[in-house]
């Protein structure tokens, strides 16, 4: 970025300058400001942060600041209600009040379904790679409830658009075998809820209407000779789901590798089964003293293991 004085400095005169804009090679921000044409997207990103130190960007520019996507042009930000709107090709200012932010190398920048959702409103842009942008930023074993965490303080009427684009998104997956999972469930129409808690356990997948757990268990981490402590309390979160009257399935990465038809097949039709009997689709009946202590606060040899 130059200053007029500076691009004189470098020899240019005045009507070089204006025949440079005319002729699209040189770009004016604004008034005593530019930038060369050629110019990367980042660095015209990094022109506009310092054109507007108290913006706060969104959308994709949020998004590509973030690592979820590329930079695209212009870049959506939000300015003071005071703030004269504006949009070129560089930049389009929407103004607002105030919204939450997070900081990227001390540029403020809107919450990721904040982004999503001003995207959404402001921009032209896939739909997948708003999903892709809200599973990357929403992942983990938290990630379901740090999203509806941020969905609460998004200032947009697309709030329900991005709830619904989360909820075709794997958010909340914790590894890419999830996520690759998470599709295939969704494509068959099933509709999975990453991390789901029954009682004091967590299960890779989830089907509320159904009542139906998976587990995804690699066998390098989960058999009894690799993984002693995890091998036991799979077996009793297994005894868990069985007692609440929920069906758990288990699955292998070889499952998967190798027969990755078979194991949707048997999802989909457990769910569907326990769908269509009465007590089953959505509180089925636990038995009279259902456990509901988790495996590590009772099983002596995991209380044995800790103490090792």
């Amino acid at each position: 970025m130059w200053t007029r004085n500076e691009l004189l400095d470098l020899g240019l005169t005045d009507y070089q300058i204006r025949c440079r804009i005319s002729e699209g090679t040189l770009v004016r921000l604004r008034r005593n400001c530019y930038i060369a044409a050629e110019a990367s997207a980042k660095d015209k990103l990094a022109a506009v942060a310092q054109l507007y130190p108290d913006a706060v960007f969104t959308g994709t520019a949020a998004l590509a600041a973030y690592g979820f996507c590329e930079v695209q042009l212009p870049a959506t930000i939000r300015v003071d209600n005071n703030r004269r709107a504006r949009a070129d090709g560089l930049v389009r200012t929407v103004r607002s009040r105030p919204v939450p932010v997070n900081r990227v190398k001390g540029v403020k920048m809107a919450l990721p379904a904040q982004a999503v959702a001003d995207a959404l409103s402001f921009e032209r842009c896939d739909k997948w790679l708003l999903k892709e942008a809200l599973a990357q930023a929403y992942r983990g074993l938290n990630g379901r409830g740090r999203f509806a965490a941020d969905l609460e303080l998004v200032t947009s009427k697309k709030r329900d658009a991005v709830r619904e684009l989360a909820e075709r998104a794997p958010v909340g997956t914790a590894s890419k075998w999830e996520q690759r999972m998470f599709r295939e469930m969704r494509r068959v129409d099933l509709k999975p809820v990453p991390n789901f808690r029954l009682g004091p356990y967590t299960w890779d997948l989830g089907f509320e209407a159904g009542t139906t757990v998976v587990d995804l268990d690699s066998l390098l981490y989960h058999t009894p000779e690799n993984n002693h402590r995890e091998f036991l309390i799979g077996t009793w979160k297994t005894n868990h789901a069985v007692q609440h009257g929920w069906a758990p399935l288990k699955f292998t990465d070889e499952c998967t590798d190798y027969h990755l038809k078979l194991v949707v097949e048997t999802v989909q039709e457990t769910v569907a089964h326990r769908r269509s009997v009465r007590g089953l689709k959505s509180k089925p009946q636990k038995v009279r003293r259902a456990m509901a202590t988790p495996a590590w606060r009772f099983h002596q040899s995991l209380l044995s293991l800790i103490h090792i």
